[in-house]
C-alpha cells in the first residue's frame, strides 16, 4: 500500500458475503475496519439509515458511490451480484487502473470480468462458500494467464481470515464449485435427514440436533486431525463386524448412497458450466 492510501480495501456491494469478509479481515487484525472502505448499490433502499448505522458501528468508510469507492483502495473486493457485475465495472473503469480487483461473483469467468477492466488493473477470482459466515470458509481462487504472483498472495491473504483457500485452475471451477460451494447443502439435507429419523425414533428434536450437529463436526475434525488415515480407514474404525453400523451402512450402499452423491456432483459440475 502507497503511503497516501487510507483504505488497504474496499467493498464494491456489502452484502452477507462482503460483511462476512470485512468481519474477518477485523477480527484477525489483518485489515481493521478503519482501513477499510465500502459501497452498496443498495443503500438508499436500508430503511432508517441501516447502512450508515453499520458503517459507524463498524468505523468503516462508506464511499459514497462505487467509483469513488475504486479510487480510495489498492485493492478491490467485487461483492455485488452477479447480474450487477457488468455495470459496475463499467461504472469504475475510469478510477480502476492499477488497481487489484477481487471478484467473489458466482459464474462470472476472468476472460469476460478482465474485458471490462482496463489493462493496467489486477484480477483474482475467488469463490467463498457459505461457511465463511462463521470464519470455516472454503475459497477457491484462480487468476488470469500471467498474472503476478503477488496478486494470488494478496487474494490469498484476504480470505484465509475467513477460511481455508485453494488455488484451483478456472477449468476445474465448476467442479470444485460442485463439491465446496454446493456442498454444504448436502450436509444440511444429511444433518436434517438424520435429525429426522432421530426424532421420529422417540429423541426430542434438540437433543437429536445435538447429536447429529457435535457428531457431524467431530467426524470432520478426526478427519483432518488424521490425514495419515484414508476415509474409508477411519470408517472401519466405527465399524464392527456384525454391528449396528455395519447393518446401517448396509441400508445406505443398497439404497445407492455413493452412487447418487456421484451423481450429484456430476449434475451440479454441468449446471455450473452451462451457467459459466
Amino acid at each position: 500500500m502507497k503511503k497516501n492510501e487510507k483504505y488497504e480495501v474496499g467493498f464494491l456491494g456489502y452484502g452477507r458475503m462482503a460483511q462476512a469478509v470485512s468481519e474477518g479481515l477485523d477480527r484477525c487484525g489483518r485489515i481493521p475496519y478503519a482501513r477499510q472502505a465500502a459501497s452498496d448499490l443498495a443503500a438508499g433502499d436500508w430503511a432508517g439509515g441501516e447502512w450508515l448505522k453499520l458503517a459507524e458501528k463498524r468505523h468503516f468508510h462508506p464511499a459514497p458511490d462505487n467509483r469513488s469507492l475504486t479510487a480510495l483502495c489498492p485493492v478491490v473486493i467485487v461483492a455485488v451480484k452477479p447480474h450487477q457485475v457488468r455495470a459496475v465495472l463499467e461504472e469504475v473503469r475510469p478510477t480502476a487502473s492499477g488497481r487489484l480487483f477481487i471478484s467473489i461473483a458466482a459464474g462470472i469467468k476472468t476472460a469476460d470480468l478482465k474485458a471490462g477492466l482496463p489493462k493496467t488493473a489486477g484480477l483474482v477470482r475467488v469463490l467463498p462458500n457459505l461457511p465463511a459466515l462463521t470464519g470455516r470458509g472454503m475459497s477457491l481462487m484462480c487468476a488470469p494467464p500471467g498474472a503476478p504472483r503477488e496478486h494470488l498472495d494478496q487474494a490469498r491473504a484476504i480470505f484465509e481470515a475467513v477460511g481455508e483457500v485453494e488455488e484451483l485452475g478456472e477449468d476445474r471451477f465448476d467442479v470444485g464449485t460442485a463439491v465446496s460451494g454446493s456442498g454444504p447443502a448436502y450436509f444440511f439435507l444429511m444433518m436434517e435427514a438424520l435429525i429426522r429419523g432421530a426424532v421420529r425414533l422417540g429423541l426430542t428434536w434438540e437433543t437429536a440436533r445435538k447429536l447429529v450437529l457435535e457428531t457431524a463436526r467431530g467426524a470432520a475434525e478426526t478427519a483432518r486431525a488424521r490425514p495419515d488415515l484414508n476415509l474409508a480407514a477411519l470408517r472401519d474404525q466405527v465399524t464392527s463386524p456384525g454391528g449396528t453400523t455395519a447393518e446401517a451402512l448396509q441400508v445406505l450402499e443398497t439404497g445407492g448412497f455413493s452412487g447418487l452423491l456421484a451423481e450429484a456432483l456430476e449434475a451440479a459440475a454441468e449446471k455450473g458450466r452451462q451457467l459459466g
